[in-house]
């Protein structure tokens, strides 16, 4: 699904507008009634409202997102983890933008017993989105072929689709974003976030790598840092963890 969303300062209307790419991510950034909603958007918005500086928002498949970013296309992009590969192409934010964690599902009448080492992942069949990152540990594993009986798709809805058809053994996935999944196909009984496995990922913003981007990157750091201490960032935070995508729930409900 595309979307696209301007925000315009007023007093800096002249200024030119800024194309920020995304994915459609709940709960952090998701279209409600086509108008960008989480506490990514929220964030964002803040910040290049401080910025006095006018931009918009236009949801794309993370490929596709990533892809107009490192072209020069779009100016800039989020949430995104960090990693070697990506940060030869973009410039990340010294600020992280929001603390994610990762999580492995499974159906909850499974056998499967996992006791949270990465390597017993070998032996089984993982969905994954293609084209995102997981963190540190769980990329690292991919690449050194750990886990190497992969089935991606295109969406983590796609990815609980399949293990509900037992196409795969367990699913990896943002644990908010999943738990918003679960909620909207209303698998919640049926699947569930494995309790020991639950890996802290920072994700952050990311500008093109250009002047252009290395003068924002500077500008938004100090902005963001600022929202931290003055209280702004966490009331947003806060008051995002009582109700995400439609829907409120409290978080690990």
């Amino acid at each position: 699904m595309l979307g696209v969303f301007c925000i315009i300062v007023s007093e800096f209307a002249d200024a030119k507008t800024l194309r920020i790419v995304t994915l459609e991510y709940p709960p952090y950034q998701y279209l409600e009634n086509n108008t960008p909603k989480g506490v990514g958007v929220e964030i964002v918005t803040e910040v290049f409202k401080r910025l006095n500086q006018p931009i918009t928002i236009q949801f794309l498949p993370w490929g596709r997102a990533i892809r107009e970013l490192q072209s020069g296309h779009a100016d800039g992009i989020f949430t995104i983890y960090f990693s070697k590969t990506r940060e030869r192409t973009m410039l990340y934010s010294e600020e992280v933008l929001i603390m994610q964690s990762v999580s492995i599902f499974t159906k909850k009448d499974t056998d499967i017993k996992l006791n949270g080492n990465i390597r017993e992942l070998s032996e089984m069949r993982v969905g994954l989105v293609r084209n995102v990152s997981y963190g540190r540990q769980i990329d690292a594993a991919i690449k050194s072929g750990v886990i190497d009986q992969i089935v991606e798709t295109n969406s983590g809805t796609q990815s609980f689709k399949l293990l509900l058809a037992d196409r795969v053994d367990v699913v990896i996935s943002n644990k908010l974003g999943g738990m918003d999944i679960l909620r909207r196909l209303g698998i919640q009984s049926t699947v569930v976030p494995t309790p020991l496995y639950e890996l802290p990922i920072p994700s952050y913003f990311a500008f093109a790598k250009n002047t252009k981007g290395k003068k924002l990157k500077i500008k938004f750091d100090k902005a963001l840092q600022a929202m931290k201490a003055d209280g702004t960032y966490d009331a947003i935070i806060n008051q995002s963890q009582g109700c995400r995508a439609v829907t409120c729930y409290q978080v690990g409900d």
